[in-house]
Order: structure tokens, then sequence, then C-alpha cells
């Protein structure tokens, strides 16, 4: 049974390559296959039926960061850090922001009246996912993924119409309320990011369930695990013996327990399917070792 690998895209793949040089050698022997959409909305499509055109990510993730009360429509507004310049508003940090626990209280405490006049609820299940439960009567909310928007103007990743204004108006009302928060003092005078909005994204509802052929996943990535929680399969960090085809949430070259899971992979899997996050993918299987006049490029 063949595993599924998921690579970063191309761009970031060297990290990855450098950490275990096997994989680049493994992709020049590899037969290159029709690209997939690329960003991880492909990632997801090629391995799950049933998800939406419009991902609900806040409701999906949320299934990991709050099972207990995850039903019903919610909306991710994660901690942001934003910057007005002459052409408009870039987005500069989003995750990775480092919050205390403090930190998340402190903010929460000043956004949470904001919300809550418009009967909405503000929950930090995790350090830097926050979502808001949403009526289910309210016009479509927020832009795109973060992934998308890091490091470039907002205004290409916001919708248009009365959705695009509308999370217009909370964007300003939210960096107007966080404008000279005591937290974001403290944390210029250590150098840190402020956060100085909430990025409004993944709105909708989550579907009744999904299908897919992978038996298990290894990811640390809690939308992917949401996924395989609907579609009624396992999701773990680690390997635990199971059967069946796995996928491997290899993006991260840091994650030093996923580069060895993925090592091991390339040493005794008879049959591996790559996928990189820019939309390549290749097949590879153990006879293509005798493919020697392919070499990896340095």
């Amino acid at each position: 049974m063949s595993a599924l690998l998921w690579l970063p895209p191309r761009r970031h793949l060297g990290a990855l390559t450098a950490r275990l040089p096997k994989l680049r050698a493994l992709l020049a022997q590899a037969s290159r296959l029709a690209d997939a959409e690329p960003g991880y909305a492909g990632l997801l499509g090629a391995v799950f039926s049933g998800l939406p055109k419009e991902l609900p990510t806040a409701a999906l993730t949320r299934i990991v960061d709050a099972p207990d009360d995850r039903d019903g429509r919610w909306l991710r507004a994660d901690p942001c850090m934003l910057r007005v310049e002459s052409a408009g508003v870039r987005m500069l940090a989003c995750g990775a922001l480092s919050l205390s626990a403090d930190e998340v209280r402190d903010f929460c405490a000043t956004l949470q009246p904001l919300f809550a006049d418009a009967g909405w609820v503000l929950h930090a299940a995790a350090s830097e996912r926050w979502y808001v439960r949403l009526d289910a009567a309210h016009p479509r909310l927020g832009g795109q993924d973060p992934e998308h928007v890091l490091g470039a103007y907002i205004d290409a990743a916001l919708p248009v119409g009365d959705a695009g204004r509308a999370t217009r108006r909370w964007l300003n009302e939210l960096q107007m309320a966080l404008h000279e928060h005591p937290c974001n003092r403290a944390r210029r005078s250590r150098g840190q990011p402020e956060i100085n909005s909430l990025w409004l994204h993944g709105d909708g509802v989550a579907p009744a369930s999904l299908t897919t052929a992978i038996a298990a996943a290894h990811s640390h990535d809690p939308l992917l695990r949401g996924c395989m929680a609907l579609a009624e399969r396992s999701a773990l960090a680690r390997p635990n013996g199971e059967t069946g085809r796995i996928l491997v949430d290899a993006r991260d070259a840091d994650d030093d327990a996923m580069v060895e899971l993925l090592a091991r992979l390339l040493d005794r899997h008879p049959s591996l399917q790559l996928q990189l996050e820019s939309g390549e993918r290749f097949a590879w299987h153990s006879w293509h070792r005798l493919r020697f006049w392919r070499r990896a490029t340095p």
C-alpha cells in the first residue's frame, strides 16, 4: 500500500532536502504526475471528498481545539500584525507570535466587549487560534486564509461587496481597540511584533462528514486533523503501528520527529506518492532506483 507525503512548496523545499538529501534523489527518480491545485486547498482536495469550495477552516480546526464546543458556525480571529503603508495595509505577521497566556487573557478582555455588542463570543481556544461564534443569519465575514496574505497587502485578500465592507469595519474597530494596548507597549520594548488586529477568516459550518482513502495521518496541523476526525480516521503526531494507506505531513522542515519518520519511509516503503504544496505531484516505486541516469540537481 502506498504512502502519501505532503511536502513544502517548491520554493521552500530546499530546507527539507538539505536535511534529507535522499528526498532530492527520490524526486529526481520519480515519475511526474499532473499538477494539482496549488496551496493547502489543493492538498486537502486531493485527499478528502465532501469539502465545500469555501473551506470552513474555523469550524474544522475547532474540532481539534474545542471538541466539546464545536457545533455551529465559527469564524477564526487570529492575532496578527498589520502595517499601514502608502500603498495599503500589509500583513507583517500572523501566527508564531509567541503569545503568553497572560497576553492572551489581556487582549481578549479588551476585545470581548466589541464582539459582545454584536451578540457574539470571542474564544481563544489556542494561543494563536482564536474563534468567534457567529449567528447563522449574519452575512459571510472574513478574508482569505493567512497563508495567502502574509507579507502582502490585505485588500486583495478581502471579499468584495457587503462582505468586504463588513470585514473592513471589523478590522478598523479591532485596530482601534488594540491601539497602544499595554501588552503591545511591553512587546515593543522586548522587540516582539505587536498584536494590532485580528485576521478574520475561515467562516462557516463544518460538513456533517468527509470521506477519504487515507487510513491514518501523521501531522500536527489542526486543519488536517479536524478533517480526519470528520472522516472518522485517526490523526496522530507519531506513528502507532496502523495499517493501510498513511499520509505524512512533512511540510515543516523544523519538525525533527516528522523528518525522522519521512527518512524511515524513504528507506523502507516500496511505493510513495508525493505532493508539494505548490501543486507538483510525483509517484515513486522501488524499481525507480534503477533510473541511474536521473540525477538530483544540487
